[in-house]
């Protein structure tokens, strides 16, 4: 199941606990590419318990391209 992606007025997209996790193991499955196209990536955690994740370059790789969800 996907949901629908917004960004909030700083550009950064509110994942759940588990979907942080899936970001997380993408990137750590992914990293060599994220290195080589020179992609980074900003996590705020906050206190109503949801992580906020920002790519700093969405030209190569966007959230679209990230499976967040167990499937």
């Amino acid at each position: 199941m996907n949901r629908i992606m917004t960004e909030d007025k700083d550009g950064f997209i509110k994942l759940t606990a588990n979907e942080y996790r899936q970001f997380d193991m993408w990137i750590a499955e992914n990293n060599e590419e994220l290195y080589q196209n020179k992609i980074a990536y900003e996590t705020r955690w906050a206190k109503d318990q949801f992580f906020y994740v920002k790519l700093l370059d969405e030209s190569v790789i966007t959230f679209n391209d990230i499976p967040l969800d167990k499937e």
